[in-house]
Parts: C-alpha cells; sequence; structure tokens
C-alpha cells in the first residue's frame, strides 16, 4: 500500500536533489477530500531534508510514471507536499492482496530487539501495572514483527530474594499441601507469604528463620529448591492461562535466579578492574554515578540487588542475542533504576551497546476493581468483565443465538474491553478505570471493534463468491462513491500509523486508527450495498473493498492482543 508511494517518491526526489532521500514510512498521511472528489497524500517537508522550490516542485510533478498522482503541491505555510493521487492507481494498490505486493514492501535493516515485559514475582498478585506492562509490551513486540524486525518477547520473572524464605515459611505455617495450592496457586501462594509476614511483624525470629531458609537456597539446599521450582511451576501454569486469554505470547521465560549471587561473581570483577565498584565500611558495594549519586549493588549481609542481576542480564542478553535494541516495559517509578542501568553500562562498563537500553515507561491505573470496589487479581477482573458482558448480550436483541450461551465470546468480549479500554490511553498518562466506560457498547471500545469485525465477517460470508479475491483486478472505476474513497484511504493508512506507533512505542495510536477505520467502514455499509446492487462488477469490487477493511480491521485488532470474533 503506503510502500509503493514512498519509494516512488522517494526515488524522484532523490535523482532532483542529488542525494539520496529516506522518506520514513510514518510520514506519509492518505486522506479523502470530499469538497474537490479527491484522493491526497501528505508528506512533511522536512522529510525532503532542504528546503523545496517551487521549481523544483514542478520538476518533481511533471514525471508522472505509473499514473501514481496528477500533480504535487507545495503548502509551506502547512509544512507539506501535498499530491493528488490517481484513484486507479491507489484502488489497485491498496486493494490487492499483501501477498501480490512485490519486494519492495520489505524493510530494510531489519534489527534484533529484546523486548522485556510483564515480568511479575512468582506467588504475587497479577495488579494492573503487571497488565500495563504485559498489553504494552505485547504491541510494541507485536508492531516491530509486523514491521519486519526480529524480536525476543522475554517474561523475567521474579523469583529471588528473602521474600522466597517467607513464602516458604508461610506454606509451612498455614500446613499447605500441594493439591491445595495447585487449586489456585497465585492465590494461594500470596496469603501464605502475607502470613508468614504478619507474624515476623509480632516475632523477630520469624524473620530470622525466613532469612535462613533463603541462605539455604543461596547455598543450594535440594529441599529448598524442590519446593521452590514447585512454586515456580505452578505460577506459571496459572500465569500462561492468564497470557492465552490477553493474546499474549513469550519467546522465553527467564528468571532473576538465573542471575543470583554464585553466577555474577563475574560481573562484580570487571565492575572492579573498571575502577567502578567500592566497597563501604558496613560491607556494601556501590558504584558512584553522576550528580553525586551512589548506588549500591550489593548489600551488607552479601547478596545482590536487583540492580546487579539487571547488569548481568544485559551482558549475558547481549552474548545470546547480538541485540540492537534492548526495551524494558516498566511503569515509570522505576525510572532511576533504569538511568543507573544505562549510565553504569556506558560510563563504566564502556559497552558499546548502552545506548540501545531503553526503559519504555507508563503511567498508572487508579482504582481498578471489581464494581463492590474490592481490590483483586487480574484475573477477576476479566472474570467480572466477562460476567457483565453476558448480561448485556442476554439483553440485546441483536445478539446471535450461538453467542447467547457462549462463555468463550463473553470472556473475549470482556476482555478486548479491558485491553482496549488500557490501550487508547497515552502510555505515560494516569487514568482511572471506569467499568462504565469499559464495557459501553456503543462508541469507542473494544467492543466496538468487535462489532465492527463480526458485521464485514457476516456480510462476506452472505456474499459468497466463486471468484479468487486474491486475484482479483481492481477497478477504481467501479468505487467512486465518497465512502468507497473514503474507506481506501483509510485502508492505506494502515502501515503508515503502524510505523507511527513503533517509533513512538504508542499504541493509542493504532488503537484511535481502527476507531476511524470503523467509522468510515460503518458509513460505507449504509451506502455501498452489496445484495441489492444490480451490476455485477461494481457488486464484487465492494465485496473486494470490504474483505481488504476486515483485513487491516484483523490485523490492527491482533496487534494490540485481541482475538478477533467472526460472530456475537
Amino acid at each position: 500500500m503506503a510502500y509503493y508511494y514512498r519509494k516512488l517518491l522517494c526515488e524522484k526526489a532523490s535523482r532532483l536533489l542529488e542525494q539520496n532521500l529516506q522518506i520514513p514510512l510514518s510520514a506519509l498521511s492518505f486522506s479523502f477530500q470530499k469538497d474537490i472528489r479527491a484522493a491526497e497524500l501528505h508528506i512533511p517537508l522536512k522529510c525532503f531534508g532542504q528546503k523545496l522550490t517551487e521549481e523544483t516542485v514542478q520538476r518533481i510533478s511533471c514525471l508522472q510514471e505509473d499514473r501514481a498522482w496528477k500533480h504535487i503541491s507545495l503548502h509551506a505555510k502547512a509544512g507539506k507536499l501535498q499530491l493528488s493521487l490517481h484513484q486507479d492507481k491507489l484502488v489497485e494498490n491498496v486493494l490487492r492482496v499483501p501477498e501480490q505486493q512485490d519486494s519492495t514492501t520489505s524493510p530494510k535493516g531489519s534489527q534484533t530487539i529484546v523486548v522485556e515485559f510483564s515480568s511479575p514475582n512468582i506467588a504475587k498478585p497479577f495488579h494492573a501495572g503487571h497488565l500495563r506492562s504485559t498489553i504494552i509490551g505485547n504491541f510494541i513486540a507485536n508492531v516491530n514483527e509486523f514491521l519486519g524486525q526480529r524480536v525476543v518477547r522475554l517474561n523475567y520473572l521474579g523469583d529471588w530474594g528473602t521474600q522466597f524464605g517467607y513464602l516458604a515459611l508461610g506454606v509451612r505455617l498455614k500446613g499447605l499441601s500441594p493439591v491445595e495450592i495447585q487449586q489456585n496457586p497465585i492465590l494461594c501462594l500470596y496469603e501464605a507469604y502475607v502470613h508468614a509476614h504478619d507474624c515476623a511483624s509480632n516475632d523477630p525470629k520469624i524473620h530470622e528463620t525466613a532469612m535462613d531458609i533463603f541462605s539455604q537456597m543461596e547455598k543450594g539446599s535440594m529441599e529448598e529448591l524442590q519446593q521452590w521450582n514447585d512454586y515456580r511451576s505452578y505460577t506459571v501454569n496459572e500465569l500462561e492461562a492468564l497470557y492465552r486469554r490477553l493474546g499474549v505470547r513469550f519467546s522465553t521465560y527467564e528468571w532473576e535466579s538465573q542471575y543470583a549471587m554464585g553466577k555474577i561473581a563475574e560481573v562484580l570483577e570487571i565492575l572492579r578492574d573498571k575502577g567502578g565498584l567500592q566497597e563501604q565500611s558496613d560491607q556494601r558495594k556501590v558504584v558512584h554515578l553522576s550528580k553525586g549519586r551512589t548506588v549500591p549493588l550489593v548489600k551488607s549481609d552479601g547478596t545482590g540487588m536487583y540492580l546487579l542481576r539487571d547488569i548481568a542480564a544485559l551482558l549475558d542478553r547481549q552474548k545470546r542475542y547480538a541485540f540492537q535494541r534492548s526495551l524494558y516495559v516498566v511503569e515509570n517509578g522505576q525510572n532511576d533504576h533504569f538511568s543507573a542501568l544505562r549510565e553504569i553500562a556506558h560510563s563504566i562498563l564502556n559497552l558499546p551497546y548502552a545506548q540501545s537500553i531503553e526503559h519504555i515507561k507508563f503511567g498508572r491505573v487508579h482504582g481498578m476493581s471489581t464494581r463492590q470496589g474490592k481490590v483483586v487479581f487480574l484475573k477477576e477482573i476479566l472474570h467480572e468483565a466477562q460476567l457483565l458482558v453476558q448480561e448485556k448480550q442476554i439483553e440485546s436483541p441483536n445478539t446471535k443465538k450461538s453467542a447467547v450461551d457462549n462463555p468463550e465470546v463473553w470472556d473475549i468480549l470482556g476482555t478486548s474491553a479491558v485491553i482496549i479500554n488500557d490501550l487508547k490511553q497515552r502510555r505515560m498518562k494516569d487514568y482511572d478505570f471506569d467499568w462504565s466506560k469499559v464495557l459501553r457498547m456503543e462508541g469507542d471500545s473494544g467492543i466496538k471493534l468487535q462489532y465492527t469485525h463480526c458485521r464485514l465477517a457476516s456480510l462476506l460470508r452472505s456474499s459468497q463468491t466463486t471468484h479468487d479475491l486474491g486475484c482479483t483486478e481492481c477497478d477504481g472505476r467501479l468505487l467512486v462513491e465518497p465512502e468507497a474513497c473514503d474507506l481506501i484511504c483509510q485502508i492505506a493508512n494502515f502501515e503508515p500509523v503502524c510505523s507511527q506507533a513503533q517509533e513512538l512505542s504508542e499504541a493509542c495510536i493504532v488503537v484511535n486508527y481502527l476507531f476511524r477505520l470503523c467509522k468510515s467502514v460503518n458509513l460505507a455499509l449504509k451506502t455501498l450495498p452489496i445484495k441489492h446492487e444490480q451490476n455485477a462488477q461494481k457488486r464484487f469490487q465492494r465485496i473486494v473493498l470490504f474483505s481488504r477493511a476486515q483485513t487491516v480491521l484483523r490485523t490492527g485488532m491482533e496487534l494490540l492482543g485481541l482475538r478477533p470474533l467472526e460472530e456475537m
């Protein structure tokens, strides 16, 4: 779609301006101007690397290869180049299926990107912060893969530290059996941890016992490590069920325990050799950073800090993945941690890839609870959403019979509503969780996206044709209605929008685009009938148009982690 115009314009402008121009895909914007009934392509002037003159623009506009555009005009005040496009060529490029497009659509200079996201602690509640990290990280991984990058999706789980001494002790104090734990692992283990912590507040010996248990783990006690392995296994099994509901997948699970003290002596030695590690009078080991900051890496009892394990993990991942970018999708409150990690990598270790460390920050969610106000695990929020959707579906006269009694449909709709309610916010924005906004059936919501996709799927099922849509000759002369032209321009914007979202790591750019696409689809459905259209060729071109719109809508929903429904 958009790649064709970018390639053609880059080639022409590069020859005329005698420089190698690489216009970013994200700079392209297609729109249909109803007043003059013309499709236009807008590109910011800054993409051309120098001030364009009217004479240069005229020379570009005279190059009419492939009937791509009618004319080009310069809008200096708006800071953009405006191309009036030929309808036939636009329709041909937008409506043909991606497999038919040539190799120019393949992005060049692909990179390996490690995206660390979700990363909950074993046996701790999967809370709103984990939800945001999970679905934002999943989108970032998806959109980079879609645009041709190699992505390592990494879930780095917290499974080490004194807290696991408390966890093991809490299980003993409560007398929990493996069978009881497996019935509801995360809740059961979390309550055991809280119980031990409460006991320790009244009895200092409890804290000493918990410390001793973790010390035994670090020394390799088989009994303690076997229990710890069991708790990890129970937790991961439950997490994977939750990730499936959220449309999330990982390349690998990794663990803090991979970088326990016994495995990071080499990192400490490197830091010492570089002159960056200093030992304090209380036996702590620290590094001194800019602005007078002193950051501890090793506690006085000899155990390592989280930052030290992150340094070891960074070095290890570079060896294994040879990444060009390392992204950490973690809430804004951890900014100092990742600033320290980047500074140690750059100023002390002199790592050539230090600048590739990126902290993808996000704001907080306030008030995520059930309707009764009870703060709960995320899976209970999703269950609540499922029940509320079920109520609305049963009450709605438009619900299909097959969907009325289908818990999977309710679950997908409820989960879609929760995901889109989050991803439509700007990433750095704090927001309040409001059930009335999350589950609205009208307006911009995850349910609206699902409804529009189902509507297109139903239309295409009822309009079955023996023609192969992939081999169709697209005819712009049969798609001249304003609603058809507007939808074609919306479809053409898909890759540029994805590229913008990739550059800014902002899922809301794609979410808002899909809302605009749905609006355009629904307007077109009202004015471009298929069943009652007498002209067979025109009817078939409309089928192709709606089929392409469904493909783009489905792809966009999947990038966001949604599971598109065919019927609801």
